[in-house]
């Protein structure tokens, strides 16, 4: 285990009818807030009108900024920032998923800046604040309601970049399970899979000696899998509770303490795919993680063969490491079928004549310069159909 320093400082608000704080939270960081939302269902299911009604009851004006897209815009970052300088707002409050929580993000610190915001995702410049954040979460999956994540993507270039800063933590993040029974099977198991692949990321970049950690994501994984049925019982909200929790501490910084410094590999490749072709990112993840994973097992099986044994009950016989580090993942990719998960490139629509440029253009992103094109490039041909 390698040396490290842990810090997170949401405060996280969890259970049923939570979402009737937002209002005494927020009050707390100013007086006039920006609601920030997806379209449609949000106001449909009244979620908007339950927080917008909260933050009034407290004296907070309001003002809105709907239509966020599943992979949030630049364009969208730029027109918050627009409207919290013309608006003099105090507080940002996202009402949604991991989309909405990081295109508020974005707009949090790009609302401090009148230049190329885009050259914070870039890593040109350095953002210097934020405004406050607070977050109600309606669908589970990404984690952004406790880390500094700000995944963003430019249309215009096809790329898709994230930014880590301190200030981006949520003050206050309100994980109400009820707001989650609504959400559809598909995206169930979009969050279900990107989930266990924020575990894997750091629980297989080979860092020895890390008991503590390995327990953690093991632990995310096995709630994860032992939870599914949300998928076919949608209105449990037990199941519900279990899974959003589950996704909150696979990316909260935990797991990752101690382990080495490599960035997300698998979300910097697969980045490029949802980034051109607009894709879930979890169903993207599905494809890609696991093929990538093949890829490290058979440089190194040690971990695999843990994973086989304690996630899969799996018993590895006269297989050699790398043959029964290879049937876990085969067990995983199984999984996420069942999930509904696409299983290839090709299922995704993603022509094979892109692969190349893809694998290219992972390379360049400012997470993935220590990335190989060429083992990009098998790995994805590995899972094009």
């Amino acid at each position: 285990m390698n040396s490290f320093e842990f810090y997170n400082p949401t405060r996280i608000v969890f259970g049923a009818g939570t979402i009737d704080t937002v209002g005494e939270h927020t009050a707390k960081y100013g007086k006039k807030a920006l609601i920030v939302t997806t379209r449609g269902s949000v106001k449909k299911l009244g979620i908007f009108d339950k927080v917008k009604g909260s933050l009034e009851a407290q004296g907070i004006k309001t003002v809105e900024l709907s239509g966020v897209d599943p992979n949030p815009r630049l364009s969208t970052v730029y027109e918050g920032a627009e409207i919290c300088r013309k608006e003099n707002i105090d507080v940002v409050v996202a009402v949604g998923g991991g989309s909405v929580i990081d295109c508020a993000k974005g707009i949090a610190f790009a609302a401090f800046d009148d230049g190329d915001i885009w050259d914070f995702w870039a890593c040109k410049r350095v953002a210097k604040k934020g405004l406050p954040i607070i977050t109600v979460l309606t669908l589970s999956g990404t984690g952004s309601e406790m880390n500094t994540n700000c995944v963003i993507t430019n249309t215009d270039l096809d790329q898709k970049y994230s930014t880590h800063y301190a200030f981006s933590f949520p003050k206050v993040s309100i994980i109400d399970p009820t707001l989650h029974t609504t959400v559809p099977k598909y995206f169930t198991g979009c969050g279900m899979t990107d989930t266990i692949s924020h575990v894997m990321e750091k629980y297989f970049d080979g860092t020895k000696n890390t008991p503590m950690q390995d327990r953690i994501a093991e632990g995310v994984i096995l709630t994860v899998i032992e939870n599914e049925g949300a998928l076919e019982n949608p209105d449990d909200v037990a199941l519900r509770a279990n899974l959003s929790w589950a996704a909150t501490m696979a990316l909260n910084g935990l797991n990752d303490s101690g382990r080495g410094s490599n960035d997300y590999d698998a979300h910097t490749i697969e980045m490029e795919a949802s980034a051109k072709y607009d894709i879930a990112h979890g169903a993207g993840l599905a494809i890609v993680h696991p093929a990538w994973l093949e890829f490290l097992c058979k440089k190194d099986p040690e971990k695999f063969v843990q994973f086989s044994k304690r996630i899969f009950n799996l018993e590895q016989g006269n297989m050699s490491d790398v043959e029964f580090g290879l049937a876990g993942l085969k067990a995983l990719k199984d999984k996420f079928n069942q999930w509904g998960m696409p299983v290839t490139l090709k299922d995704a629509g993603i022509p094979k004549e892109d692969l190349e440029t893809l694998a290219y253009t992972a390379t360049q992103a400012p997470e993935g310069s220590y990335l190989v094109k060429d083992e990009i490039y098998n790995v994805l041909l590995s899972c094009y159909e």
